[in-house]
């Protein structure tokens, strides 16, 4: 099984697939990729939103969308959210933000520079139990920040997930396949947020991990997707 494990398919509720018709091409094209399971990530910002309100909005957004692709193949969808890193995170009703199904949540860190007062308060959510950290994205926070930092993260015991853009740009490509041979990030995902813009480029990035790694370490990659999300 082939899983885009971020993605912001859904219509309507954040940055991502404007209307129906967007997030239906939005599938269309994983679906031409392979892909059969998409893990639908929108955004959702401690500072902006209500729990319950953002889950009333994506549970909307997701009934509309399977009723639009009844009579068609598709990907199946399932919900998640891209949550974004904050101290109040641990007072909230943080499970109901996890992958469905799971206790898995996708956490969005700051782009600056990480503080040692913020790794301890990260330390401490990690260590918390409130849910199993997958770090989304993990390569773009080496732009502000040295390895040693990042790896020091992971070290906490958290999951990180890479974009299929990133594996496929020039610039950042040997830093994901880096990250990937050595174990440290064990997801992929495509962060599509657009036909046009910031469009799924999922097959582009699998071909690239099977010639540059190989086929072992991609199918490694989807089982770990697939053991998350059943």
């Amino acid at each position: 099984m082939k899983v885009d494990f971020h993605s912001h398919v859904l219509p309507g509720i954040d940055d991502g697939a404007k209307d129906i018709g967007e997030a239906l091409e939005l599938l269309k094209m994983l679906k031409s990729d392979g892909v059969d399971a998409v893990v639908a990530t929108p955004h959702f910002y401690i500072h902006r939103h209500n729990v319950e309100d953002f889950l009333k909005k994506r549970e909307q957004s997701a009934s509309e969308l399977l009723k639009a692709m009844q009579g068609e193949s598709y990907p199946s969808i399932v919900l998640g959210a891209e949550v974004y890193f904050g101290s109040s995170l641990s007072t909230m009703p943080i499970k109901e933000l996890c992958i469905y199904g799971t206790d898995y949540i996708l956490l969005e860190l700051p782009y600056n520079t990480f503080s040692r007062t913020f790794l301890n308060l990260l330390a401490d959510f990690v260590g918390g139990g409130y849910a199993n950290v997958i770090l989304a994205h993990v390569e773009r926070y080496f732009e502000y920040n040295n390895e040693k930092i990042i790896e020091e993260i992971l070290s906490y015991g958290v999951l990180a997930q890479v974009n299929c853009e990133s594996i496929i740009s020039q610039r950042s490509r040997r830093l994901c396949l880096k990250l990937i041979d050595k174990g440290l990030v064990t997801l992929v995902g495509t962060d599509a947020h657009s036909v046009k813009k910031r469009p799924p480029e999922f097959a582009k990035a699998e071909k690239i991990i099977r010639r540059k790694l190989s086929d072992e370490c991609f199918e490694n990659l989807m089982a770990s997707a697939g053991g998350i999300i059943g």
